[in-house]
């Protein structure tokens, strides 16, 4: 009853787009309201109804980070869960015990007045989501600590929102993947996919073939008993953990061990380069499938959920090409392309993998065809979407889309569930603003930017012309097809220092497009929230933030890093798979440099291009001084960059980054100061912009200063 009258106050009241509250994700509804709920030692918890184990778990863990956040000393901590408490501070109502698993029941409603917090879910799992938006309701004045008031429901929009962390390019170890957890409840992720093996390492603990992981991990894996932990841990917070092994292609780790289920006859050793190689298993042999039946019966038995990737990724078909008998094999099974034998082999492993009740996952190769560009936006716009598929690929497999929209709209069309990580790959470090534009229904997007993931281009600008117009591409049903998205976190780069600053605060945009409504699409408040849910983020131990000045002190030695610091946060690393050109990193190589400290989107940059845009803007006299006052500080910045990189060859690139500020700089005070006398040297101005620009706007340490685009606006004006 208090649910149906909660329900219908929200409904009359105005909805709140996120401008008075740092909420990430923003819920479904929210009206907020006056009251402030006082928290003081006395504060305590009192759970009832048919709730998991997991609620009183993480109602003792919101206690402890409750009193790290406000420094109170609680008095108690103790969770009666004997009875039911009505007068107790925050009282929570789980009607039923909740199963982690795709489409959980992950709603709530919340309620926070002067005098009482109170939870009702449908499930324990809903419980939890509400205790995290209640810690981000924390707010403070001069009489202490308080719960904001608000009338909250809410539930996700998608039942996936996940995170792909790669183990076998650099591993990441149990701290790692545990901080990493908690960080995704805090902004209500669901699903860690956990991608286990690939051409450079096969990284958990196998007891049937002990020496996948003793010669085929580099000496770095996870025990059963570990994965086991790992699973718990996230069950304990509602997240699912969904394991991938990628077959048949990307398999070198396994072929070392066992060669003689490879399609070409060689010696085969782990790579410690990244990219796409030769080695495929034979698909054409029975010994393949009896080694993956005991093989993927064995991992499916460690991990409960629903689901089991298999990958089907980039196989380019070369060594399948090569062999006259997989070839004869194909020729005399109607088989007439690389798809097509894949096709033949994904649904022996489905045969597999269905005796332990598993569903499968792929991406999205497992479903296209191979077709040239022209044939294939001619099936297009004909609206011949049954001809872009392989004719005969089980309804029950649920397709990734990370190549391009083309996949996400062919499976919809044809009944097949799908989830989106193209644009959702948060290793290419594209910004927040990119991610959260990108929505997993076409229909919703305003404009779908083409990029560097997309790889599968075959009529992706005919797709975004069609949006534009307003063309609306899927039916409602088929875009309940569409289950979710999946942020991609490929380790290539990436090392258990850094991997947090390339996945947060971030992925917090992404984890909001895929449980808020879709009309929260505000980018400016979006990026508001953001900044304090990074806060949020330091608290369940992230080093996004604090990382970035330990590193930069390995490469200044004893000297002071505020001047090195202020560089870094007005460059960022190239963007898409640049940095791969030099093609001269490996496992091995030094992840310790201005590349792996710089970030995507840092605040200081977005900051200095809101204060250019304020000025063309409004162009008075507070605007005028604050940028002639940040051009001061990159001169003055410069000579003490020069002092302290006198010797230190590590910090050639910020060297080069600090000159070019300082050139911009002073041209940027020779406009102001032009502008001030009413002068009118834009012309000039922009001839000397160009000229710095050609020279200096070019990567250098494989990073960009970001600032040419606004100085460039700025002399425009």
């Amino acid at each position: 009853m208090r649910l149906f009258f909660l329900s219908c106050l929200i409904s009359l009241c105005s909805f709140i787009n996120g401008q008075d509250v740092g909420l990430m994700p923003m819920p479904e509804k929210i009206v907020l309201t006056s009251s402030r709920f006082r928290i003081n030692n006395e504060f305590n918890i009192s759970i009832q109804g048919n709730a998991h184990e997991r609620l009183y778990k993480e109602a003792k863990r919101f206690n402890q980070r409750l009193a790290e956040m406000t420094g109170i000393f609680m008095k108690t901590w103790n969770i009666d869960s004997s009875r039911f408490n009505a007068n107790a501070s925050l009282a929570i109502h789980s009607k039923n015990k909740g199963i982690v698993q795709l489409g959980m029941n992950e709603s709530y409603a919340l309620s926070i007045s002067d005098n009482k917090v109170m939870i009702e879910a449908e499930t324990d799992i809903g419980g939890i989501r509400a205790l995290e938006t209640l810690l981000q309701l924390i707010n403070s004045d001069k009489d202490g600590f308080y719960f904001s008031g608000a009338e909250i429901i809410d539930q996700p929009r998608f039942a996936w929102r996940g995170l792909l962390i790669s183990q076998p390019y650099h591993f990441m170890p149990m701290d790692v993947i545990k901080r990493t957890l908690d960080a995704m409840a805090l902004v209500k992720l669901n699903v860690l996919h956990f991608y286990i093996s690939d051409d450079q390492a096969y990284s958990i603990e196998s007891k049937k073939f002990p020496a996948l992981h003793t010669l085929a991990s580099n000496g770095e894996y996870f025990t059963q008993e570990q994965i086991r932990e790992i699973i718990s841990y996230a069950d304990q917070r509602g997240i699912r953990v969904v394991p991938e092994l990628d077959l048949p292609g990307h398999s070198t780790a396994i072929l070392t061990v066992f060669p003689q289920l490879a399609s070409i006859k060689r010696d085969y050793v782990l790579q410690d380069h990244w990219g796409v190689f030769d080695p495929t298993m034979d698909p054409t042999r029975e010994e393949t499938y009896l080694f993956l039946d005991t093989l993927l019966s064995e991992v499916a038995s460690l991990f409960p959920d629903q689901y089991f990737h298999i990958g089907g990724d980039e196989n380019n078909g070369n060594d399948w090409a090569k062999n006259d008998s997989i070839q004869r094999f194909m020729k005399s099974n109607g088989l007439n392309s690389t798809v097509a034998l894949q096709n033949y082999f994904n649904k022996r492993i489905q045969g597999i993998l269905k005796k332990s009740d598993k569903h499968i996952i792929g991406w999205d190769e497992i479903l296209m065809k191979e077709l040239k560009n022209g044939q294939a936006k001619e099936f297009f716009e004909k609206e011949q979407y049954q001809e872009l598929i392989q004719a005969d690929v089980p309804k029950d497999i649920v397709i990734q889309s990370w190549r391009g929209m083309e996949a996400l709209l062919s499976a919809a069309k044809n009944g097949y569930r799908s989830i989106l990580s193209k644009g959702y790959y948060i290793d290419l470090m594209q910004p927040a603003w990119y991610h959260y534009s990108n929505d997993p229904i076409p229909n919703n997007n305003k404009i779908i930017i083409p990029d560097s993931e997309a790889n599968f281009n075959r009529f992706e600008s005919t797709i975004i012309d069609k949006i534009k117009k307003g063309v609306k591409l899927l039916t409602p049903a088929e875009e309940k097809s569409i289950i979710g998205g999946e942020a991609t976190m490929w380790t290539e780069h990436v090392t258990p220092e850094t991997i947090d600053s390339r996945i947060w605060p971030r992925t917090a945009a992404i984890a909001e497009r895929l449980w808020s409504p879709a009309s929260i699409n505000n980018v400016e408040d979006m990026y508001r929230r953001m900044d304090i849910i990074s806060s949020h983020l330091e608290w369940v131990g992230s080093t996004h933030l604090k990382n970035k000045q330990m590193m930069l002190r390995r490469l200044a030695g004893p000297n002071e890093v505020s001047s090195l610091e202020m560089v870094v946060d007005l460059v960022e690393p190239v963007k898409g798979y640049q940095r791969n050109k030099a093609d001269n990193f490996t496992k091995y190589a030094p992840y310790t440099l201005l590349v792996d400290i710089a970030v995507a989107d840092s605040k200081k940059l977005r900051d200095f291009r809101r204060l250019v845009e304020g000025y063309i803007k409004i162009g008075n006299s507070s605007k005028y001084q604050a940028l002639e006052s940040v051009f001061k500080e990159w001169q003055n910045n410069h000579q003490q960059i020069k002092q302290v990189t006198q010797n230190s060859p590590l910090l050639a690139p910020i060297i080069f980054h600090s000159t070019s500020l300082n050139l911009l700089a002073e041209l940027g005070l020779k406009y102001l100061s032009k502008r001030s006398n009413g002068e009118n040297m834009k012309d000039n101005l922009l001839n000397e912009f160009n000229t710095i620009k050609l020279s200096r706007s070019v990567e250098n340490g494989h990073c960009e200063l970001m600032v040419f685009e606004s100085i460039e606006k700025l002399l425009q004006y």
